[in-house]
């Protein structure tokens, strides 16, 4: 209840393993191979390359204990595994089914699915999250210092644009003073570019959750601290 409007600036941002999670969600597309075929994602060829600060790793693990569906095989048949989408700051792999893979010339990473009996194969993820670092979570306030703490994010698939990678989406959570939450804001607007974020990652805590379950693909994140994104308020 209550809260003001945070005001407009470029601030150092916390988002909790719930929000986090959700933009992962939304550009979780960007690391499919067949959406990088249809050039529908700037990775796009950039395999071996660094997308993200060193602190970033994101893994897809199809046995993760909150996988609501552990999957030992894909729905070609294919053994599924645990694999480091980027690691350290480096993309080290798309998401492959076998026909992704054939185009490419590489070998499937298990991540072939159907959403029914007769749809057709695609790309998607098992669980997904961001490997969390060594700060608790109020180890991360007391390094941002001043800033914004985002609990809430809404209008995900009307103003995030996974081809883009830009975001403009309406907000809710704390501002960060001398390091701790502080006042309630909401009503704001925290605007970026994804790609550009997981370059701007600056650390991350150890409290990672999977909060964000789609069907049988789970998301997850910890707490994480990005510098200099844009808030739009009063």
């Amino acid at each position: 209840l209550g809260g003001d409007v945070a005001p407009t600036g470029a601030y150092p941002v916390v988002f909790n393993p719930e929000a986090m999670a959700s933009l992962l969600n939304v550009y979780s597309s960007i690391f499919s191979s067949e959406a990088a075929q249809k050039g529908l994602s700037k990775l796009a060829g950039k395999e071996g390359e660094v997308i993200a600060a060193s602190c970033v790793t994101i893994v897809d693990d199809p046995f993760h204990k909150d996988n609501p569906v552990p999957m030992p095989f894909d729905a070609e048949g294919s053994p599924t595994h645990r694999k480091n989408v980027v690691e350290n700051g480096v993309f080290k792999t798309l998401l492959y089914n076998l026909k992704t893979a054939a185009v490419a010339g590489k070998k499937t990473t298990g991540n072939a699915s159907k959403a029914g009996y007769d749809a057709s194969v695609a790309v998607r993820p098992f669980s997904m999250y961001l490997e969390g670092g060594t700060l608790t979570e109020e180890q991360l306030l007391v390094k941002a210092g001043e800033g914004v703490y985002i609990t809430d994010l809404s209008g995900l698939h009307a103003g995030a644009n996974p081809i883009s990678g830009d975001f403009s989406l309406q907000s809710a959570g704390f501002m960060i003073r001398d390091g701790k939450k502080a006042e309630y804001v909401k009503s704001f607007t925290v605007a970026g570019n994804f790609y550009e974020l997981l370059g701007n990652i600056e650390d991350l805590a150890s409290n990672v959750e999977l909060p964000n379950a789609m069907g049988m693909t789970a998301f997850g994140s910890p707490s994480v601290l990005v510098k200099g994104l844009s808030v739009a308020g009063k």
